[in-house]
């Protein structure tokens, strides 16, 4: 596209440049002809000294000598049509007689037809002859094209011309590059300014020659730095709440077997320290989970957790799932109904990163649902489309509890699915959570 718009560029150059050199065509077409023929071409200047000096040699001479002077002229320039008239009036030929001249003149029929060769193209002298210009007078007659006449209007149009568009391409280019300089200059003005963010503004695009499509290369460079910025932003948000609720997790688990164990060390061998024991490896249980997903989490960021996907039957998966944490809910005192059909429902995924997904929202309703003491596994029919569906009825994920930590597990579960193209839908109210899992 670039590639067109620049080709398209020039070819309106070339436009322009043709359109303002057309006038010249024709002068610089004639212009070789007219510097080549411009030697053979005869001076008027000088063909009115010599027309004058000959008539005034001609004094008092007869008409053999005034017929055999213009001869010799005749001979000179053999393409000249070249006669007398004597003073009474009548027309004398050097060589033969000329159709358009006439045999007797008077001074009207005279001007009469130096108007009438002039119109015709011919370049016509008079001179009288003699010095007393009683004698008569000879005509000297050549064609304007054989003269120096024929050269200078084309001179002075194509000196004119030239003029014209030479002024014309320095004022267009002038303007143009103008044009372009100012442009640059506002490009590196935005590049050099930043904002309070430390980014420059995008700049106005008013063209999309080459410098409109740079400007649209460098708007497009400031929105990803802008974007890159604000991710960065967001992400150094999220790792600080993440590092502060890990710490509360660790430091909760961590006060609560430093008690305890203070407890075991004071009297070991009573009940209570026996008690104290089992809540220590509970604990130390809980830390060792926070210390896994908080490296599943790590890898996962980096794109370094093994991954490698397969056919799986995701309802059997899940059936196995439940059936291995079944104890844990009955312990932690919840309702467990499982309503899961009895088909098959393959999906191309990670058996290990499905367990960790399901594993982990089992653990999210443990954590966070306790209150409602129910969870619920069960396939949905949802818009045409087969759902796997884990609901619970706690307070909702907008409920803030002390068993709220950094929510890592969940993390692990958005990262995971995004991954294996599982779409993952999360509706949270006052009355329960559902997530629902499709592919």
């Amino acid at each position: 596209m670039n590639i067109r718009r620049s080709l398209v560029t020039k070819y309106l150059l070339i436009v322009v440049a043709s359109l303002l050199m057309w006038p010249i065509l024709p002068a610089i077409y004639y212009l070789p002809d007219l510097v080549f023929k411009q030697d053979s071409l005869h001076e008027t200047q000088d063909l009115e000294e010599m027309w004058k000096d000959a008539a005034e040699q001609l004094n008092g001479a007869d008409e053999s000598t005034i017929n055999g002077q213009l001869g010799t002229i005749q001979d000179r320039y053999p393409e000249a049509q070249l006669f007398w008239v004597d003073e009474a009036g009548e027309t004398h030929f050097i060589e033969k007689k000329l159709e358009d001249v006439p045999d007797q003149w008077t001074h009207l029929s005279l001007v009469n037809y130096m108007e009438n060769k002039k119109e015709h193209g011919i370049y016509t002298l008079t001179a009288p002859i003699g010095i007393d210009g009683i004698q008569g007078f000879i005509v000297f007659q050549l064609p304007i094209s054989n003269t120096s006449l024929a050269i200078e209007p084309y001179s002075q149009s194509l000196i004119i011309i030239i003029v014209v568009v030479g002024v014309s391409l320095v004022v267009v280019s002038l303007l143009f590059f103008l044009s372009i300089r100012k442009r640059l200059i506002q490009l590196q003005t935005a590049m050099s300014e930043t904002g309070a963010n430390g980014i420059p503004d995008e700049v106005d695009i008013n063209n999309s020659d080459e410098i409109g499509q740079l400007e649209k290369a460098f708007n497009r460079m400031v929105t990803q730095l802008r974007d890159s910025k604000e991710r960065e932003q967001e992400e150094e948000r999220l790792r600080k709440q993440l590092i502060a609720n890990i710490s509360h997790d660790l430091r909760t688990p961590l006060t609560v077997i430093q008690q305890h164990a203070y407890t075991v060390q004071s009297n070991p061998s009573s009940p209570r320290a026996a008690s104290s024991m089992q809540i220590i490896i509970n604990k130390l249980n809980n830390v060792g989970k926070l210390l896994e997903n908080l490296l599943t989490y790590t890898l996962l960021s980096a794109g370094k957790y093994p991954f490698e996907t397969k056919t799986v039957d995701v309802i059997e998966e899940l059936r196995n799932a439940v059936a291995e944490w079944y104890p844990v809910f009955e312990k932690e005192g919840f309702h467990v109904e499982v309503e899961l059909r009895d088909q098959t429902l393959n999906w191309k995924v990670d058996p290990l990163w499905l367990r960790c997904i399901f594993e982990n929202l089992f653990q999210n309703v443990i954590r966070h649902a306790k209150s409602g003491q129910y969870v619920g596994i069960e396939t949905a029919e949802r818009d045409g489309m087969l759902y796997l569906l884990i609901k619970d009825k706690g307070r909702g994920m907008e409920y803030s509890s002390e068993a709220k930590g950094a929510g890592i597990g969940l993390s692990i579960v958005s990262l995971m699915t995004k991954e294996m193209d599982i779409e993952w839908d999360v509706s949270s109210s006052s009355n329960g959570t559902l997530h629902y899992l499709s592919q």
